[in-house]
């Protein structure tokens, strides 16, 4: 799950955000065509090209932006390719925000507002698409505070955890402007979208539940003791809890989902929990901060937990799970570190900005860190010993950051 921190702590996406799976908007296959090809039959009709989403266009390489909005509301687009900055409509003055690597949802005490960054990736497996679209804000939910989202290829979800309220949008009416609620699911801290499914982490019965696309309990679920944080991986949705965490994976050849729960290993056990899940988007291992003694590493594919214990207490921690094993973090001196190949010395930027303001995201290739107070971005290359490649400069000052296009 990519949430961003509340103010005044770091805004920064766990991105969780998490996140999140795929983004496909559309099937990729064709309709079936009537083989007699009778007029007026499928065959008689244009044919939409493999992976078509209305209203977008498809590229050959990721259309990477950024997402920006100040504490005031005012709203921008920064192009990473063409190094272009546009303005879009104002938000109400954010106090919280999250992303799932297309849309940015921010909030305050009573409204949260959902602004869709127009770029995104789909990733089959065996090939990937990637889209471009025009980036505008596109509605609210009357429902406000510290706030969650993550999405599939169906369903977007939106939980607010201090209220335990969460709910489900249809993710392709999202992408063509309309916000349309599909399920509304109390008492649910977490709520993740598992293909049509939702995964909820009921705070009230200590439990992760399993529902339909409507909400409704499916009857698979199991014991989750004060769940609290998620995030989807490419292998399944999961919620934290208390002593590990609970995976919920797709039945194989369409059967009932698979529930699992992944303790931390006795050990391990009186060490803080993880809760802010972050990593790149899509990739089986995340990563979650442990209090001050360092930070976790779940890989979601091997089902287990390692803690990674640091000489500075860290403010956000995101796992790249590329070939080199690469982990991102902000200290709370503002210095960007990273960990390869299980090293347990980090390679280390000097501080880039106020710890406390600053936002952490990555993709393949880069992380980017928003400074506020110099109201600029910095690029930092992660594989090239944390060498800052440049520092945007940004008409909107940062204090939400989201890198959308991944």
């Amino acid at each position: 799950m990519h949430h961003l921190r509340t103010r005044p702590a770091p805004i920064a996406v766990p991105a969780a955000l998490g996140v999140a799976a795929a983004l496909l908007l559309t099937a990729c296959s064709s309709p079936d065509a009537d083989p007699s090809g009778a007029p007026g039959s499928a065959s008689s009709a244009p044919a939409e090209p493999h992976g078509y989403v209305e209203g977008a266009s498809e590229a050959s390489e990721p259309q990477l932006r950024l997402l920006l909005a100040d504490d005031e509301g005012s709203v921008a687009v920064h192009d990473l390719l063409a190094g272009e900055t546009a303005s879009l409509d104002d938000v109400p003055a954010p106090a919280h925000a999250a992303t799932d690597g297309r849309f940015l949802a921010t909030s305050d005490g009573e409204r949260t507002t959902i602004v869709d960054g127009g770029s995104w990736t789909v990733d089959h497996g065996d090939h990937t698409h990637y889209y471009d679209a025009t980036a505008r804000v596109v509605g609210g939910l009357d429902h406000g505070g510290p706030v969650e989202l993550a999405s599939s290829e169906s369903t977007t979800t939106l939980a607010w955890p201090e209220s335990a309220r969460a709910v489900a949008l249809d993710r392709a009416a999202l992408g063509q402007g309309e916000v349309r609620e599909t399920a509304t699911v109390a008492g649910a801290g977490v709520l993740l979208p598992l293909g049509t499914l939702l995964v909820a982490g009921d705070v009230d019965e200590d439990r992760v539940t399993v529902l339909d696309a409507e909400g409704e309990p499916t009857g698979v679920d199991a014991a989750c003791t004060d769940p609290a944080g998620g995030i989807v991986t490419r292998v399944g949705a999961v919620v934290g809890c208390a002593d590990g965490a609970v995976l919920v994976t797709e039945g194989p050849d369409g059967g009932d989902p698979v529930v699992e729960t992944v303790a931390v290993p006795a050990a391990d056990a009186d060490l803080p929990r993880a809760t802010d899940f972050a990593n790149r988007t899509g990739r089986p291992t995340v990563a979650a901060l442990a209090g001050d003694s360092g930070y976790w590493l779940l890989d979601t594919r091997e089902r287990t937990w390692q803690h990674v214990p640091t000489d500075r207490p860290l403010v956000h921690a995101v796992a790249v799970d590329d070939a080199d094993a690469h982990v991102v973090a902000l200290d709370t001196d503002g210095r960007v570190r990273v960990w390869s190949d299980g090293d347990s010395a980090p390679v280390t930027t000097e501080p880039l900005a106020a710890a406390g303001r600053a936002t952490l995201q990555l993709d393949a290739q880069r992380a980017y860190l928003s400074d506020p107070e110099g109201s600029v971005v910095h690029e930092i290359d992660f594989a090239d010993g944390a060498r800052v490649a440049r520092s945007i400069e940004v008409p909107v000052r940062p204090d939400v950051l989201a890198e959308v296009g991944r």
